[in-house]
């Protein structure tokens, strides 16, 4: 760290003009050597908020729930995965939703994009999924999936330890333990998933 107190005067206005934004010429025995250009750490100028956007006006018909999907998808695989929800959902796109959205499909992300995300539909239930579809071509995997694919045979969701050696029996038994599982054979990536532990609703 380098305080401007402590230096000489000529160089203390050298370091000034360059923090004012000049380029201050380096020399050594009359050659040039560079010049010196300092970027401030004070922000300058006027903060201004950035306009919000009202919210979509979405016409929701009685009785379905609405799914937003958070990541990037065509409009070809957002109507394949509309038509595989069936009448009772409509499905859109993360910036077509409106904030009453009763579901939210994200792939694997941080905590903090989550909480934006949650604030940005209160009222969703948040559903992590990864996707992995070689015909359509889109590709969301995340950790859990990436480890299936190289080589683990589950993955048990958190849970207490007391609970780890149930779900591991219940694994090697196939009696429908809550887990992602890898796929025996030359496709490792497919999953099965277990039905969600309470139906989905208003």
């Amino acid at each position: 760290m380098l305080d401007l107190a402590a230096v000489p005067p000529d160089v203390r206005s050298a370091i000034e003009a360059a923090l004012a934004g000049a380029e201050v010429a380096v020399r050594r025995g009359g050659r040039d050597l560079g010049v010196l250009t300092v970027r401030p750490a004070v922000l300058e100028g006027e903060v201004l908020e950035a306009p919000r956007l009202p919210p979509p006006q979405v016409e929701v018909p009685e009785g379905v729930l609405v799914v937003a999907t958070a990541m990037r998808l065509s409009r070809e695989v957002q109507r394949r995965l509309a038509d595989s929800f069936g009448p009772g959902f409509l499905v859109l796109d993360l910036h077509e939703a409106p904030a009453s959205t009763d579901v939210l499909l994200v792939n694997p992300v941080s905590p903090q994009l989550l909480e934006i995300l949650q604030a940005r539909f209160p009222k969703a239930r948040v559903v992590v999924t990864e996707i992995e579809d070689d015909v359509l071509g889109v590709d969301y995997a995340g950790p859990v999936g990436r480890m299936l694919r190289a080589g683990a045979s589950a993955y048990l969701p958190p849970q207490p330890v007391a609970a780890v050696a149930a779900g591991v029996r219940a694994h090697l038994e196939g009696t429908g333990t809550p887990a992602l599982t890898a796929a025996a054979g030359a496709e490792p990536s497919r999953r099965a998933l277990p039905p969600a532990a309470r139906p989905l609703g208003p």
